[in-house]
């Protein structure tokens, strides 16, 4: 697949730009080109560039006017964060994926590759929807409520990430909990008595981009089959009651398997997904950790 443009003509299935944009990733052909690829792929490998963290968040808001942060997750500095999820396999997901506002894009950085592991794996949600059985894609058409429980100080963070009215997690009150949960009809909450929070959202797992030059196909994108290494294992449940059983899953995962490709990982390589159509995880990492130095930003 076509899916890499890089500042050096090192294979026939590269884009080779103008020596005026060689080496700047946020370059105007870089840009055109990204974007492209991401129409018409959901996803784009850029490789061979000057990269750091200073223009991999200048690339980003090329892409995105308002950015989104995981709370769970430490800042690299105010446009992008870490990226450690232990060295177990991940598997796919799109980010933020339980949450009511899913950014439109999610862009991952790697100062540092790991010498062996630790592959990005990316799936079309659109491609992985249309190899689905009838029986499975009328499933997966059902809305799927999310319930799970949120720790406080996790919960606390979001609300100061989405709410225009508070900036630290200390000033957080249950009043900017409820304008919060007020905001999308489909999410409702209570707060435990130890300050947990009791967490249920209903989510579309299949997506239709209704943007400008998109496709009306469906895909397949929710964070059902992904990780839950921060945060506490959802249960998940049909819109006809029925859970949502692990032979679906499974069945779901298998299917993926046979449309995911692998992202083997150079220093500085960043990599642009349409976290709407396109699925991501991780293969397990083999080396040590400390071998990896990913950095992920998002927003839409």
């Amino acid at each position: 697949m076509n899916n890499i443009i890089t500042a050096t003509q090192n294979s026939a299935l590269v884009n080779k730009l103008t020596d005026a944009d060689q080496n700047s990733l946020t370059g105007e052909k870089t840009i055109t080109l990204a974007k492209q690829h991401i129409l018409k792929n959901g996803w784009v490998l850029l490789r061979g560039f000057n990269t750091n963290l200073n223009e991999f968040s200048a690339l980003l808001q090329q892409f995105c006017q308002q950015l989104t942060f995981d709370p769970a997750r430490e800042f690299a500095d105010k446009s992008s964060q870490k990226v450690n999820a232990g060295k177990e396999s991940v598997g796919l997901h799109i980010e933020n994926g339980n949450t009511p506002l899913p950014p439109e894009y999610v862009a991952f950085y790697s100062a540092k590759s790991a010498k062996s592991g630790s592959q990005t794996t990316v799936c079309d949600g659109r491609e992985l929807y249309k190899n689905m059985p009838i029986e499975l894609q009328e499933k997966w058409r059902q809305k799927v409520t999310v319930s799970r429980t949120l720790p406080e100080h996790l919960w606390r963070k979001y609300v100061v990430d989405q709410h225009p009215n508070v900036s630290t997690a200390s000033d957080v009150k249950e009043k900017h909990l409820a304008d919060f949960i007020a905001v999308n009809p489909n999410q409702r909450g209570s707060i435990n008595s130890d300050g947990s929070l009791d967490y249920e959202l209903d989510i579309q797992p299949c997506l239709l981009n209704e943007s400008a030059g998109q496709s009306n196909e469906l895909a397949f994108a929710n964070a059902i089959l992904g990780p839950s290494f921060n945060y506490k294992k959802p249960t998940y449940t049909f819109a006809d009651s029925t859970p949502v059983s692990d032979l679906i899953i499974k069945q779901t995962i298998d299917l993926a398997e046979k449309c995911t490709h692998e992202v083997n990982w150079q220093d500085g390589d960043v990599v642009l997904i349409d976290n709407k159509r396109v699925l991501h995880g991780r293969r397990a990492i083999t080396g040590e950790l400390a071998d990896r130095q990913l950095y992920i930003a998002m927003g839409s």
